[in-house]
């Protein structure tokens, strides 16, 4: 019985693995046809359930989801790469900050890069230049990144309906205070913005925005604010919750309490899930990369990167930003026989970005010299006296829930072979993990999972 369910295992795993291995060179769906005389390729959506390939007895019923790529322009496509750059830029110098130091962390530089959107659309001069550098861009970009914005926001939760994936924005004036009609547009035109006019000086303010990110988090994260600054003219927000099951599930009978080792050499007990499957895996020298799917197995993915003894973490994370670990997968993925072990795990961050920023290269926005005129029509001078993300996320055998919340306040002033090698991938010491979306490429979140 064990052989057969291993084999069971095994086949779900060559589905799974066949996915992973298309990475982001758009993939296309395949399904057999009803002749079993080979596979037929699907452009952007495969057939529904319950939808067969003709009307005869003995039909083979397509039973699976149906998925969607995303549509991107050539510039768009480049601003991926630049967005996922200066993700892993920003999770870098966040990570090598004195608070975080020997810390798990999880971001969504992503949802960051939503609030700089909505910054620099209503940002001119030097602080634009800033901004539009800090991407990667040179200024004027405006149209691009709010478009780029725009483009995820709208079709990602699309892609595959057996993951979550909401995205949600938000911008809350001072009672007296108002924002020019264009920067207005742009912001429930390119970001789907809700609006609120609210007074700062009130509580009933704070608690709206802690009830937004409550909601748009499905409670992951129940508060952004302790406090609201009365001299606040403006909040720009933006929230991302993730929810997907694994392609194949860990059952929870195989999670056994097991020895962790942390970087300084001390020892936890601590529930590692484990399962053998048939899973894309790329060896390296410093690094070895696991491929877990989610949900169909063909649009989303966890990448779990697991230091060589001898390496840490912050090696890890120090290399996404010189040596793409695209290239490593690429070039040495293939599907093996895999012992799985990894932690059942749950954590959180909470990080100030504004010194962070500011050494990444835009310390503009943060002082009196910021010009934020296209936000206002030159009416108030505003300059960002906070910026700040929350992150949470929690594994387990049935999957991932993700979520993350980024405020800114702004005041004034390939072929498989016939055999698989056999391979152990035990994340059973600290690792580094990111969770993206295949067809476009997008990192969502990347975090660290350090034992504590």
């Amino acid at each position: 019985m064990k052989k057969i369910a291993f084999c069971l295992v095994l086949f779900v795993g060559v589905f799974a693995a066949v996915s992973c291995s298309k990475d982001s060179d758009n993939p296309v769906e395949q399904k057999t046809d009803n002749q079993g005389s080979g596979v037929s390729e699907k452009n952007d959506t495969t057939s529904g359930a319950g939808n067969s390939d003709s009307g005869g007895n003995g039909d083979v019923v397509y039973m699976l989801p149906e998925t969607r790529t995303i549509t991107l322009t050539d510039a768009q496509r480049m601003l991926v790469e630049k967005s996922n750059a200066f993700s892993y830029s920003l999770f870098q110098t966040t990570s090598a900050g004195e608070n975080q130091r020997g810390k798990s962390l999880v971001m969504s530089p992503l949802s960051v890069l939503y609030v700089l959107g909505m910054l620099n659309d209503g940002a001119a001069g030097a602080t634009e230049q800033e901004i539009a550098s800090l991407m990667g861009l040179e200024a004027g970009c405006q149209e691009l990144v709010n478009g780029y914005c725009q483009a995820l926001m709208s079709q990602a939760p699309l892609t595959d309906p057996s993951v979550t994936l909401e995205t949600a924005n938000f911008m809350g004036m001072a009672t007296d205070f108002a924002v020019s009609d264009r920067y207005q547009s742009d912001m429930q035109q390119y970001y789907m913005s809700d609006v609120a006019s609210l007074d700062f000086r009130q509580s009933a303010a704070l608690e709206y925005v802690n009830g937004w990110c409550s909601e748009k988090t499905h409670g992951m994260i129940p508060k952004i604010l302790d406090e609201i600054s009365p001299a606040t003219r403006l909040l720009l927000m933006n929230a991302v919750y993730f929810k997907a099951t694994w392609t194949e599930k860990f059952d929870p009978d195989d999670t056994r309490d097991e020895t962790f080792t942390m970087e300084d050499g001390q020892t936890t007990t601590m529930p590692l899930m484990h399962r053998k499957a048939l899973a894309m895996y790329a060896p390296g020298t410093a690094y070895d990369i696991l491929c877990l799917p989610y949900g169909s197995g063909s649009k989303w993915q966890m990448m779990v990167m697991l230091p060589k003894e001898g390496q840490t973490v912050d090696d890890v994370v120090g290399s996404l930003t010189t040596t793409p670990w695209t290239t490593l997968w690429r070039q040495g993925r293939m599907p093996c026989e895999v012992d799985i072990k990894m932690p059942r795990f749950s954590t959180g961050s909470d990080v100030v970005l504004n010194g962070i920023i500011a050494q990444m290269g835009a310390p503009l926005m943060f002082t009196d010299k910021a010009d934020f005129s296209a936000i206002t029509g030159g009416a108030e001078q505003l300059f960002v006296s906070l910026l700040k993300q929350k992150a949470a996320i929690e594994v387990s055998e049935e999957g991932t829930k993700a979520s993350a919340v980024t405020v800114a306040a702004m005041e004034t002033t390939a072929m498989q072979p016939d055999e698989y090698k056999k391979v152990d991938f035990h994340a059973t010491r600290p690792f580094v993990y990111l969770i993206q979306e295949i067809s476009s490429g997008a990192v969502f979140f990347i975090g660290t999972y350090r034992g504590n």
